[in-house]
């Protein structure tokens, strides 16, 4: 007799949860979280826009910056794929760093309606860090004047310590300090 009891509840809470599901809202499976650098040109991300092909061509990307993860539309884009470690292998990083510069480069000086994505695994530490980077070398700003660009269209970013160290040394102004860039 309580079995029976505890199926005929399992039954209703099925139902029950059958009908909520109905009346839920669909939620977008892949997450389309960027900041637009550059207007009409440069993007950040993380991996999770680089998975979403909708927004990505809402956005008409045509170049991604791959630093972490897979190509997943290697038909749809031109990738450039440069892994970089999280903090490690500074040697590595520079190594990479103006192969990366130059892709973005290529992109800016090809079609004007060439559009480019920067992504790393979480869009936090290694994605700005190359926004950075690209400021610096492309478009002559001091590291503080690019970094605060960065951070204020991107506000969650917390750049790598070696990274920091990386960008110091590219800013030929001395506009700031490693402590200023790791507490912010």
């Amino acid at each position: 007799m309580i079995h029976s009891s505890k199926k005929e509840t399992n039954s209703f809470h099925f139902q029950h949860y059958l009908s909520m599901a109905r009346q839920q809202p669909k939620l977008p499976i892949k997450s389309f979280e960027y900041s637009e650098l550059i207007e009409n040109f440069l993007y950040l991300g993380s991996s999770q826009t680089s998975k979403n092909l909708d927004g990505l061509h809402s956005l008409n990307i045509t170049h991604i910056v791959n630093l972490a993860g897979k190509c997943h539309y290697p038909s749809e884009f031109t990738y450039g794929t440069f892994h970089i470690e999280d903090g490690l292998s500074k040697t590595k990083c520079e190594k990479n760093l103006p192969l990366i510069l130059q892709f973005i480069d290529q992109a800016r000086q090809g079609k004007s309606s060439n559009r480019v994505l920067i992504h790393c695994r979480g869009g936090i530490s290694r994605t700005p860090f190359i926004a950075i980077a690209y400021l610096i070398h492309s478009m002559n700003m001091t590291l503080i004047d690019a970094f605060n660009r960065v951070k204020n269209c991107r506000p969650q970013i917390h750049i790598h310590e070696e990274h920091c160290k990386i960008l110091l040394d590219l800013d030929k102004s001395n506009s700031c300090t490693l402590e200023f860039l790791m507490d912010k």
